[in-house]
């Protein structure tokens, strides 16, 4: 080879490399151009509650609130390259006063892979504090759900879109810093508004963050995800960013639900219907958040629902102490009731824990039936009502939902509801789905986070929607 055609060779050499490095770079942003329409300085800490590391006696003037060093509640995972931070942030409460509430926050130990995108982790129904995400750092399980959405920000391949996220999990109200006060249980807005906020406050504290974090891909998304009551969180968490105006600064992509409540309605009339209910926690979960925080039920009473050797278990005790796990408050309910077994798995009826009245009532209502004017129960169909995502709105971005047709907690006709309700003749395929013909509640959640091989179908729904508008086109779940 001649020195010219060298000196050429080098030099188109040279003009691929800064096109390449060009690109790259133009494919990153600072987090700074992300407007989230809150102030970082507002998120104030806040010691009262939390449990945590032990700290010095003066912890409140040195402990952080952001994503540094002098935040102790703080954990840094080497082997998967990522780290979480427990934080507190301000919002609104339930009952519309100003509360503190806690998020966690897992991001990336690797600075020079920009972040892919931002995941907003919604957790499944609990009843027990240890199981909230700021938990996460003294009492947390990998494989809870928990455990599985902070994956995301484990630290791969850039091209990998599903990881290398700041991943944002909020503590719902009434545990965490809150854990004192009732959670309003399916109340569908204001824990959507709660969970947003957290969203936004996190990516304030990511700004100010002194460690030069990673930026961010220029064709980022926000992503909400759930299962179980996580489920109906993103989805809720989505029409409160489209409803809200806030869906094109924070560029949402999308959800992935998982086996959500959507439709309450939906879900009672399956109870009923079958007189079965293999959860029993769920309905005085249901019916307490109702009478904690929705005003069409607030002049009545637990006992007007439920029948007093319900009630005499603990179970509202139990709710309202969050000591119990949904699993030891199951054992706990079968030293009173005597469950029965099907394919499904174990149950007790209905109508064993509904007052007769209450029990008729619903019944009938969920016929179709005429019924008696009762303001009791009027008002509790009414609360149900307002609190179903599938009614009065349309989404803009996409949603994938998964479900199992067998789950015997929350039923298929949330998913079938939300599918055949939502979708508009004018973007039929804003909503994808995949539903599965085996897994109870508990089995399909791990379907829905964990796969041996390939990519789950919660990480190939993020994939979808991460890549935009033609990777969701060709998503064929």
């Amino acid at each position: 080879m001649n020195r010219n055609s060298a000196n050429k060779l080098c030099r188109q050499l040279c003009l691929i490399v800064a096109l390449v490095f060009s690109v790259s770079v133009a494919a990153q942003r600072d987090f700074s151009t992300i407007r989230t329409g809150v102030n970082a300085t507002d998120a104030k800490i806040i010691e009262r509650g939390v449990k945590a590391f032990e700290r010095p006696k003066d912890a409140a003037r040195t402990r952080g609130n952001g994503f540094d060093d002098d935040n102790k509640d703080h954990y840094k995972n080497n082997w998967n390259g990522y780290e979480y931070y427990r934080y507190t942030y301000p919002s609104i409460s339930a009952k519309g006063e100003p509360i503190t509430l806690t998020a966690l926050a897992a991001m990336p130990t690797k600075y020079t892979t920009p972040i892919n995108n931002i995941i907003l982790g919604c957790h499944v129904t609990i009843t027990d504090n240890a199981s909230a995400p700021s938990e996460y750092i003294t009492t947390g399980d990998w494989k809870s759900d928990v455990g599985m959405l902070i994956m995301h920000a484990k630290n791969k391949s850039a091209s990998d879109l599903a990881y290398n996220c700041l991943v944002i999990l909020p503590d719902y109200q009434g545990y965490g810093i809150t854990r004192n006060e009732a959670h309003p249980y399916l109340a569908q807005e204001i824990t959507a508004r709660q969970s947003v906020d957290a969203l936004r406050y996190g990516i304030e504290l990511y700004k100010t963050s002194k460690k030069n974090r990673a930026k961010i891909r220029d064709n980022w998304k926000t992503i909400c995800v759930g299962y179980s009551q996580g489920g109906s969180v993103a989805m809720a968490c989505q029409r409160f960013m489209e409803t809200n105006f806030l869906d094109a600064d924070l560029q949402l992509g999308g959800s992935v639900c998982g086996d959500g409540p959507y439709d309450p309605i939906a879900t009672l009339r399956t109870y009923i219907a079958e007189d079965k209910v293999y959860m029993p926690v769920a309905l005085p979960l249901i019916i307490k958040g109702m009478l904690d925080y929705n005003p069409y039920m607030r002049r009545h009473a637990m006992s007007d629902y439920f029948n007093q050797r319900f009630l005499n278990t603990g179970i509202v005790e139990w709710i309202e102490k969050k000591e119990k796990d949904t699993g030891t408050i199951q054992n706990e309910l079968k030293k009173t009731f005597n469950f029965q077994k099907d394919a499904k798995g174990e149950y007790i009826k209905v109508s064993e824990i509904f007052n007769p009245d209450a029990f008729e009532f619903m019944s009938k209502k969920m016929k179709g039936e005429p019924t008696e004017k009762n303001p009791k129960f009027d008002d509790l169909y009414t609360a149900l009502t307002v609190n179903n995502l599938t009614e009065g709105w349309k989404p803009k971005h996409p949603i994938y939902l998964f479900h199992s047709k067998v789950d015997e907690v929350v039923p298929i006709s949330n998913a079938e509801s939300a599918y055949q309700k939502m979708r508009t003749d004018a973007n039929p395929t804003i909503i994808k789905y995949t539903y599965t013909d085996k897994g109870n509640h508990g089995g399909s959640g791990r379907s829905f986070y964990f796969a041996f091989l390939g990519q789950s179908y919660e990480e190939m729904g993020v994939n979808a929607i991460a890549g935009g508008e033609e990777s969701w086109n060709k998503f064929n779940p």
